[in-house]
């Protein structure tokens, strides 16, 4: 829940951070405000048209910014774009947050340099204008929204692209959390009584140490799962109270995502609520 975040908007006005780039040669320059900077890296488009960006944000030391869906306070990062030749933003990937606890509540979110790899699209054959808008969170004692517009000229110079650049999206990419698979995935999931029962496929850590798992709904809320347990099937099940989630909302509302850590590896995966089979 964003509950928090009013702390961080007294008086907003007055904390909205904002600044224009002009049209300039890929990666474009920083914009900077009190908590950290932002900057928009564009590579040339593909042949059918599929242009890999990337939003890089370092925030200052002893501040964050946010996870797709922040946790008890915060604004996640949000991306328009506009521009020419029908280019529109298909995808944002969010690299493996971690649990962050900041002034009485936690959030998901990021404490160090954080990319977001970006997934655009135009006709195929052009080099279009764009005209990027980005709004997100960065945190302290407070959360300060911090707002920066770029501009992409349509010329060869704006789409360089240099082994740094693709250095730097190849690393943002190796930083995202696996697709669901074979070996980590969610097997059930769903509504049984006061509770909600989920079960996973999953490596297990050396150890026995715990998995973490964080379900997200896009309502705006998420929750850490309590220790589940080994089955003899081999796979971890965990239940989750319904007492959880926020009011008013109920577990039929919104779309549920659920991010699992374990063994060094983490997976994201959108998942459905079954109701439970009865008992005979």
């Amino acid at each position: 829940m964003k509950k928090n975040l009013i702390l961080g908007l007294a008086p907003t006005l007055c904390l909205l951070m904002s600044a224009a780039a002009p049209a300039f040669a890929a990666p474009t320059d920083w914009v900077s405000d009190e908590g950290g900077r932002v900057r928009l890296i564009v590579l040339p488009p593909e042949q059918d048209g599929t242009i890999r960006a990337a939003l890089q944000v370092e925030p200052q030391p002893g501040w964050i910014t946010y996870w797709r869906e922040p946790g008890d306070s915060g604004i996640p990062p949000s991306v328009t774009v506009t521009g020419s030749d029908g280019v529109a933003l298909q995808r944002i990937d969010f690299p493996v947050p971690q649990r962050l606890d900041i002034a009485g509540g936690w959030d998901m979110g990021y404490d160090t340099p954080v990319t977001f790899p970006l997934t655009l699209t135009a006709d195929a054959g052009t080099l279009p204008s764009l005209d990027v808008a980005v709004f997100l969170g960065l945190c302290h004692d407070i959360c300060i929204p911090f707002q920066a517009d770029f501009k992409v000229a349509p010329d060869s110079d704006s789409y360089s692209e240099t082994p740094v650049l693709k250095a730097i999206m190849a690393a943002a990419e190796s930083t995202l959390p696996e697709k669901s698979t074979a070996d980590f995935a969610v097997t059930s999931a769903a509504i049984d009584g006061s509770s909600i029962a989920i079960a996973l496929t999953m490596p297990k850590a050396a150890g026995n140490a715990a998995p973490q798992l964080i379900l997200a709904n896009s309502k705006g809320f998420v929750i850490e799962a309590p220790q589940g347990v080994w089955s003899e099937d081999g796979q971890y099940r965990v239940t989750v109270p319904l007492s959880a989630i926020p009011a008013p909302f109920k577990a039929e509302d919104g779309a549920w995502q659920l991010l699992a850590k374990s063994d060094g590896r983490a997976m994201e995966t959108a998942f459905s609520l079954s109701a439970a089979p009865q008992q005979n």
